[in-house]
């Protein structure tokens, strides 16, 4: 197996793990919407992630890489978090978690654009074909002839890009500045949005389950970024890209089981055909 190839695998495995956590913080941030404003959010699940997260810079001996953070490239990653979080929360405010999260899949199909135009990845006819059936999911979730289309879907497809520039910066930091390092960046942006947001909108004192929800997901959103850094850190785009699907599972699961949301039969129409579409890439790059 050639360094690539192992790269691609634990690639692969850090992704599904990345998914799952950000699945379970975008549940918990949902959950702590419905009682206070978006800007509070960000402020009480940056600042207990800020703390869990110091513990584990000390514990790894790395509180003396925390400048790092200051990096352009780190910083600018931590802004497109930040921005990710605002969008990705207000849009969980308005409709289901299992529809924010397939909305967002359309980031590996650009991401495999990108791998072929730029990085030289070989894309060949099948994959094409495949990124199409892709988007035609989306469409299928996001249903924009249908009066189900609204502002909420705005902000989950500008979410995608926000998603897609904060992956292609994390690939771009690889290996260094240490992963936790990174995801300090973007607590302390997120931080940093939020406090300033809240200055338009009046505090409200959270109740201990909206606490709890916050912290358990400040904890998921930290340790989820560690493993998106990992995930993009010596791999191929096109074979790590489309265990980003694994998230449309989570968030279905996590929708039903915490808020007993259930897609309509055009949203799973449009899961099925975007997580077909993403077997198949797998598929295709295991023959290579």
């Amino acid at each position: 197996m050639t360094d690539t190839r192992a790269a691609n695998r634990r690639g692969m495995i850090f992704m599904v793990l990345a998914m799952a956590l950000f699945a379970a913080n975008d549940a918990g941030t949902k959950f702590a919407v419905r009682t206070i404003p978006v800007s509070e959010v960000l402020v009480i699940r940056g600042g207990l992630a800020l703390i869990f997260l110091a513990m584990i810079l000390w514990w790894r001996g790395e509180l003396r890489d925390a400048p790092k953070v200051l990096d352009w490239q780190v910083s600018l990653r931590g802004l497109a978090e930040a921005a990710t979080g605002v969008l990705l929360i207000s849009a969980l405010a308005l409709i289901p978690l299992g529809n924010v999260i397939t909305i967002i899949q359309l980031v590996p199909f650009i991401m495999t654009i990108i791998g072929a135009a730029s990085l030289g990845e070989k894309v060949g006819w099948r994959r094409w074909l495949a990124v199409g059936a892709g988007f035609a999911g989306v469409l299928f979730v996001v249903k924009p002839a249908t009066g189900a289309f609204d502002v909420a879907s705005l902000y989950a497809l500008a979410a995608t890009f926000t998603i897609l520039l904060r992956d292609m910066l994390a690939r771009s930091i690889g290996a260094r500045v240490p992963a936790f390092v990174v995801a300090l960046g973007s607590i302390l942006a997120g931080i940093l949005v939020g406090a300033a947001g809240s200055l338009f909108q009046q505090w409200q004192a959270p109740d201990p389950l909206t606490l709890l929800s916050c912290l358990c997901s400040g904890v998921c959103l930290v340790l989820a970024q560690y493993f998106i850094v990992l995930a993009y850190r010596g791999t191929e785009l096109s074979a790590v890209a489309p265990f980003r699907y694994s998230i449309v599972v989570f968030g279905v699961l996590y929708g039903f089981v915490i808020f007993s949301e259930l897609p309509d039969l055009w949203s799973f129409a449009g899961m099925a055909l975007m997580i077909c579409a993403g077997i198949y890439m797998l598929h295709r790059e295991a023959r290579r």
